[in-house]
C-alpha cells in the first residue's frame, strides 16, 4: 500500500509538468512583416535569412514568406491576373503541375516533397494577395512528421491576415 501512495505525487508531478509544457508550447505568438501577419506559437523564433522577407522556425517546422508587388512583378514582364493567375505561375516555374492547386479560404496552397541531404521535407506554400502585393508562404518540415503538424500548419495558414 505504501508503494502505491509514494508512486501518486511522482506521477502527479510528471502530469502536472507535461500538462504546462504542452499549453506553452502552444501559446500563440504574431509575426509581422510588412502588411502580412501570421498566428504561429511561442516556439517559433524569427531571424534573418537572405532572400525572406520573414523566417520563423521552431524544433521542427520551417516558416518562410516572400512578398512581390504587382509592380515589381510588371517590371520584371510578367502580366499576372489576380490570385490564380499568380499562382500559376508560380506552379509553372516549379514545373508542378496545376492540378495540385488547391482553394482553401481566401488563398491557393500546393504541397511537394523534396529530398536534401538523404532527408525527405515536405513543403506547403500558400499563396495570397493583399495591399498591392502577392505573399507566398511557405511551411517546412520532414516528411515523417508532416501528419503530425498538418493540422497545425493549416490552422496557421488560415490565421494570415493582409492589412
Amino acid at each position: 500500500m505504501k508503494k502505491h501512495l509514494k508512486k501518486y505525487p511522482l506521477f502527479l508531478l510528471l502530469f502536472i509538468c507535461t500538462l504546462l509544457l504542452t499549453s506553452c508550447s502552444r501559446d500563440p505568438k504574431n509575426f509581422t512583416c510588412g502588411n502580412l501577419t501570421v498566428t504561429l506559437n511561442k516556439t517559433f523564433t524569427e531571424s534573418n535569412h537572405s532572400g525572406f522577407d520573414l523566417y520563423a522556425s521552431s524544433e521542427n517546422i520551417i516558416f518562410s514568406v516572400v512578398e512581390e508587388s504587382e509592380e515589381n512583378l510588371e517590371f520584371s514582364g510578367y502580366t499576372i491576373s489576380g490570385l490564380k493567375g499568380y499562382c500559376d505561375e508560380i506552379l509553372s516555374l516549379n514545373n508542378v503541375s496545376s492540378d495540385k492547386l488547391i482553394q482553401r479560404n481566401d488563398y491557393y496552397y500546393f504541397t511537394n516533397t523534396k529530398t536534401i541531404s538523404g532527408a525527405k521535407y515536405t513543403y506547403v506554400h500558400c499563396m495570397y494577395y493583399g495591399s498591392g502585393s502577392y505573399w507566398i508562404c511557405e511551411f517546412v518540415c520532414k516528411t515523417k512528421n508532416y501528419d503530425n503538424y498538418k493540422d497545425d500548419i493549416f490552422k496557421w495558414a488560415d490565421s494570415v491576415t493582409i492589412q
